[in-house]
C-alpha cells in the first residue's frame, strides 16, 4: 500500500508466479515519475528493499528470487564498466593520433629546413669555387681553397679529434695551440669557451690549428663543425717561479717611441708593447710545442706575465737617439745590458727580451741581398747572449696587435715597399714573410739566452724563417714561401687583458758606462747581489743568425720530398729544436720549477775530467755539446734522456778535420752549465 496525498486505495492482491502474494496500490492521482529508478544507486537500494521485504513474508523460499536480481544488478555494472573502458580507449586512440600527427608535421619541417640548408651550401660551395683574389695587379684563382669547397652531399661526416692536447691536461702558458682532424668536406671549426666567446680557424685537407687564450684555472672549450661538437678541458696554471723573460720596449732619448711602418698602421709605444707582449707568448706557445714534440713534454719559459706583471714594459733610456742610430748591433746590445742591469728593472732572476723603437729604414729601391738592406738600416740589431736579447722595430708593424689578427698577419701576402719599409723576410717579399723571420729571429736569440749554440738545421739554424707553419700549417703556404690563403679565416672577441706595460726611467747611462759599479739601483727583490752586474749579461758569447744568403742550401732542402729530409722530415712544419738543444731547453733552469732551489749551487756540481776525457756530475749529465769557438756551431753532441742519467759521460769526439778551436758545453739534470775551452790539438 501507498500513501497519495493522504489517501490510500486498496488494490487486489497479485500472485507472483513464484508464489509470492503482492499488493498492489494505485494513486487516485498521477503520481510524479520515479526518477531515483534510473541511476544506480537507488535501483540497488531497491533491489535490497524489495528482497528483504520478500523475504519476510515468504522466507527462505524466496533466496532464488533475491540471487536473480542480485544477478541483473552485477550483470548492468559490468555493462556501465566496459562502457567507460571503450570510451578511455577511444580517447586515448584520439590523443595518440593528434601526437602522431603533430611530430610528423615538425619532421616535415625540419627536413625542409635541412633542404634549405644543403641549397645554400651548394650556392656558396659554387661561389667559392668562381672565388678570385686580389694580389697587386692581378687576379688569380685560389685552386687550394676551390678544392677544399667540395661537395658535402655525399660525403661522410668524420669526428673531430684533437691529437696534440688531452682533454684535462694542465698548461703552464697562456695560449693554447690546439692541433686535431675533421672532416674535409668542411673549411672552417669554430672554437667556442665557457665565456660564449667564439673564434674560427681553417680545416685544410682535414687539419685544422686554432690558437686559444685560456684563463688562470679550468677552461671548457667547445669545437664545432657543422653541426658536430667535442668538449675539451685545458687547465691553465703557470709555474711557481721566479725565473722569467721579460719583454722589454726600449725608448731613445729625443724619440717619441713611434716606431716606423705604414701610416694606417698604430705605431704609438702602447701599440709597440702590445705587439711585443702577444708575439712573446706566441714563441712560448711554439717552445713548448716543440719541446713536446721532441720528447720533453711542454715545457717552456714562463712570461712577467705569468707572474702577474704586465704584457711589456716600457724603459726609457738616456741613450740619445742619434747616438743609437750611429752604433752598431754590438755596442747598442752592450749599453742596453749595463742601463738594464743597473736600473729598476735589474733582477738576476729575468732574461730580457728588449726591442729598440729607434730603428730606421732609409729605403731603397731595390736592395739586392739581404746585407744591402742592413746596410740601409740604422739602430738596428738582432743579437742575443748573456741575458739579453736585442731587436730592432722596423718590421714591428707586420706583428699582431690582438688574437684575431694572428692567422691574417702570418697569412698577409701585402708586398713589402722596400723604398719605404725594411724587408726582412728572408726574400719572401711579403709581409706575412716578414713576420715569420722577425718572430723568428726573436726565439732564434733568445735561445741563445738559454745557453743554446748555432746548429746546421732547425730553430738554431735558418730553421726560424718557417714558425709561420707551426701556426697556420704546411698547407696553406706555397711553394714560393709566400702565403695564398686569402680569406680572413678568424673572427674572435677575446683580447687581451693584462696591463700592457709599465714604464720606467733610465738616468745618468754615460756614468754607468764609466763605472758599472757606481750609483747602482737595486734589484725588485732589494737585496743585492753579485748576479746583477752587467757582466753577468755580457759574459755570454753574442750570436746572431747567420745571413740568408748563406743558406740557400737549406732553403733548397725544405722543397725536397719529405722522405729525403734528415730529422726535420718528421715536423710537417719545418720547425724544430735540434736533438741538444731540446736537452738543454728541458733541463734548463728557466724551464723547471724545482731547480729554482739550486741557482747558487756552486759551479763545480758539474765539471770536466781532461785526463780521462769526461763530463762528470752527481747530479747526472744530460747534455753535452762540442761547438766551434769562434760562431758557437755545435759540431758534435751526445744526450742522455730518461730517469737514470750517468754520473760521469765521454765526451763524444771531434768531426775529421776539424781545425777551428773548440768549446765543452755541457749541462746536468739541475740545469747546471759547463763551458771548458779546449785545447786546439783536442
Amino acid at each position: 500500500m501507498r500513501r497519495c496525498d493522504d489517501a490510500i486505495v486498496p488494490q487486489p492482491a497479485v500472485h507472483h508466479r513464484l508464489g509470492a502474494t503482492v499488493f498492489l496500490s494505485v494513486c487516485t492521482e498521477p503520481a510524479e515519475p520515479d526518477r531515483s529508478a534510473h541511476t544506480f544507486l537507488p535501483f540497488l537500494f531497491n533491489v535490497l528493499v524489495y528482497s528483504s521485504t520478500h523475504f519476510f513474508y515468504n522466507g527462505g523460499n524466496n533466496i532464488v528470487f533475491v540471487f536473480v536480481f542480485v544477478f541483473d544488478s552485477v550483470f548492468v555494472f559490468i555493462v556501465v564498466f566496459i562502457s567507460l573502458l571503450v570510451v578511455v580507449v577511444i580517447v586515448f586512440i584520439v590523443v595518440t593520433v593528434a601526437l602522431t600527427v603533430l611530430a610528423d608535421t615538425n619532421l616535415t619541417n625540419l627536413l625542409h629546413e635541412q633542404q634549405q640548408q644543403q641549397q645554400q651550401q651548394q650556392q656558396e660551395q659554387q661561389q667559392c669555387q668562381h672565388k678570385c683574389y686580389y694580389e697587386g695587379n692581378r687576379q688569380f684563382p685560389l685552386e687550394r681553397e676551390s678544392r677544399q669547397c667540395k661537395s658535402t652531399e655525399n660525403g661522410n661526416s668524420e669526428e673531430i679529434t684533437v691529437t696534440n692536447v688531452a682533454d684535462g691536461e694542465s698548461l703552464c702558458y697562456s695560449l693554447a695551440l690546439i692541433r686535431g682532424h675533421a672532416s674535409i668536406a668542411y673549411t672552417f671549426i669554430t672554437v667556442r669557451n665557457e665565456k660564449n666567446q667564439s673564434s674560427e680557424w681553417p680545416i685544410v685537407s682535414g687539419e685544422f690549428r686554432a690558437i686559444v687564450e685560456l684563463s688562470r684555472g679550468p677552461n671548457k672549450l667547445e669545437l664545432e663543425v657543422a653541426g658536430q661538437k667535442k668538449g675539451l678541458v685545458l687547465i691553465y696554471e703557470p709555474r711557481t717561479t721566479r725565473l722569467r723573460v721579460t719583454p722589454v720596449y726600449v725608448i731613445c732619448a729625443g724619440h717619441d717611441g713611434y716606431f716606423q711602418g705604414p701610416r694606417r698602421e698604430d705605431r704609438s709605444p702602447e701599440s709597440a708593447a702590445t705587439r711585443i707582449g702577444l708575439g712573446a707568448r706566441l714563441l712560448q706557445t711554439l717552445t713548448a710545442e716543440k719541446l713536446r714534440e721532441a720528447g720533453y713534454g711542454r715545457k717552456t719559459f714562463q712570461l712577467e706575465r705569468d707572474l702577474d706583471g704586465a704584457e711589456c714594459l716600457v724603459m726609457h733610456s738616456m741613450l740619445d737617439v742619434d747616438r743609437a742610430r750611429a752604433m752598431n748591433q754590438r755596442e747598442l746590445w752592450e749599453l742596453i745590458a749595463r742601463e738594464l742591469m743597473t736600473g729598476p728593472l735589474a733582477s738576476k732572476d729575468r732574461k730580457y727580451l728588449a726591442f729598440l723603437s729607434c730603428t730606421r729604414y732609409r729605403g731603397a729601391p731595390n736592395p739586392r741581398t739581404h746585407e744591402d738592406t742592413l746596410a740601409r738600416t740604422q739602430g738596428h740589431a738582432a743579437l742575443g747572449g748573456g741575458g739579453l736579447a736585442l731587436f730592432g722595430s722596423a718590421c714591428l708593424h707586420t706583428w699582431p696587435t690582438c688574437m684575431a689578427q694572428v692567422l691574417p698577419r702570418f697569412l698577409d701576402a701585402t708586398v713589402i715597399d722596400t723604398e719605404q719599409l725594411m724587408d726582412d723576410s728572408n726574400y719572401r717579399g711579403t709581409h706575412g714573410g716578414c713576420l715569420a723571420t722577425t718572430l723568428g729571429s726573436v726565439l732564434h736569440e733568445l735561445g741563445h739566452t738559454f745557453d743554446l749554440g748555432h746548429t746546421r738545421e732547425g730553430i738554431m739554424g735558418r730553421g726560424f724563417d718557417y714558425v709561420d707553419r707551426v701556426f697556420v700549417g704546411a698547407a696553406g703556404i706555397d711553394f714560393n714561401r709566400n702565403p695564398v690563403l686569402r680569406r680572413d679565416p678568424q673572427h674572435t672577441t677575446i683580447a687581451l687583458s693584462r696591463p700592457l706595460s709599465v714604464t720606467v726611467t733610465i738616468q745618468e747611462p754615460y756614468a754607468l758606462l764609466a763605472s758599472p759599479r757606481r750609483n747602482r739601483l737595486l734589484s725588485e727583490s732589494s737585496r743585492p747581489s753579485s748576479s746583477q752586474s752587467p757582466s753577468r749579461l755580457l759574459a755570454g758569447r753574442l750570436s746572431a743568425p747567420a745571413s740568408p744568403e748563406l743558406n740557400r742550401s737549406f732553403s733548397k732542402s725544405l722543397m725536397q720530398p719529405a722522405t729525403e729530409q734528415t730529422p726535420s722530415n718528421l715536423q710537417t712544419d719545418r720547425t724544430f729544436w735540434s736533438p741538444s738543444c731540446a736537452a738543454f731547453l728541458a733541463y734548463h733552469r728557466w724551464f723547471n720549477s724545482e731547480m729554482d732551489n739550486v741557482y747558487n749551487r756552486p759551479f763545480h756540481d758539474i765539471d770536466y775530467d781532461g785526463k780521462r776525457n769526461v763530463v762528470r756530475s752527481r747530479f747526472g749529465v744530460r747534455v753535452i755539446e762540442l761547438r766551434e769557438t769562434s760562431g758557437g756551431m755545435v759540431v758534435g753532441s751526445r744526450q742522455f734522456p730518461g730517469s737514470r742519467p750517468p754520473l760521469e759521460a765521454l765526451v763524444p769526439p771531434a768531426p775529421p778535420h776539424c781545425l777551428t778551436a773548440l768549446t765543452l758545453v755541457a749541462e746536468d739534470s739541475t740545469g747546471n752549465v759547463l763551458k771548458y775551452p779546449l785545447p786546439t790539438a783536442f
